[in-house]
């Protein structure tokens, strides 16, 4: 299983009190070229487009207010959203609002430790769960030399440095950074975590329907408890 995984913060840039998503969305590795190569034809079909990294997926470009206005960006992110649901994408997400109060310098700085132990958490749940004899490899959007070593520090201070991440069996300790160009999975990643970042901050009722469509792809235990199913999304304050 591949599991990619891209962040949208609103408003940019980050003020107390606003809010980021990490989404991670779920392939199956023997289906990802097959998938890949419908999102190509789509983008052909749509902006006739001749290399498969000729047009980026990006959610700021398809689904910010003037976009949405476009029927032709809204098609084509609807067919986007309907090939995942056929290719059975599964979602992740954990959102984090920032505290509106800042009490000291850096207080406001995203948690991405918290962040990366909500969805690994919630992956090897998963793969615990429905791909018990596999491994989920997470795939980070590449940033930046500092972002990326920040990300993959912290990936390690979980797996390594906390029993709960030491007992995870079924995610690989070595994450991996890709460019989000040249990776569809990241584009659907970050399509995913911006119009849920929209969603929580902003009074945009004209995306609603298309994240009720994502959060029908949210992974869901079959187990339940008293407190219902282990499921893929967690919204909290930072």
């Amino acid at each position: 299983m591949l599991i990619f995984v891209d962040e949208s913060e609103w408003p940019r840039p980050r003020i107390p009190g606003g809010f980021t998503v990490w989404a991670a969305v779920g392939l199956e590795t023997g289906k990802t070229k097959e998938f890949f190569r419908e999102l190509f034809n789509l983008e052909k079909k749509f902006w006739k487009v001749n290399e498969p990294f000729d047009f980026e997926m990006k959610g700021r470009l398809l689904l910010n207010r003037k976009a949405m206005t476009s029927p032709k960006k809204r098609e084509f992110t609807e067919e986007v959203l309907s090939l995942c649901k056929l290719n059975r994408v599964v979602a992740f997400a954990v959102g984090l609002r920032y505290p509106e109060n800042v009490a000291m310098q850096g207080a406001n700085e995203p948690n991405t430790f918290t962040v990366i132990r909500d969805l690994v958490d919630r992956v090897e749940a998963m793969m615990s769960e429905s791909h018990p004899d596999e491994t989920a490899l997470v795939i980070f959007d590449s940033q930046e030399d500092k972002k990326d070593l920040e990300r993959a520090l912290e990936f390690g201070n979980y797996v390594y440095g906390t029993p709960r991440g030491r007992s995870v069996s079924h995610v690989s300790d070595i994450p991996i950074f890709a460019s989000s160009k040249v990776t569809k999975g990241l584009q659907i990643a970050d399509l995913f975590a911006y119009a849920l970042a929209q969603q929580n901050n902003t009074d945009r009722s004209e995306i609603k329907p298309l994240c009720d469509r994502i959060r029908e792809m949210e992974w869901r235990s079959a187990d339940v408890d008293e407190n219902g199913p282990w499921r893929g999304f967690r919204f909290r304050t930072a």
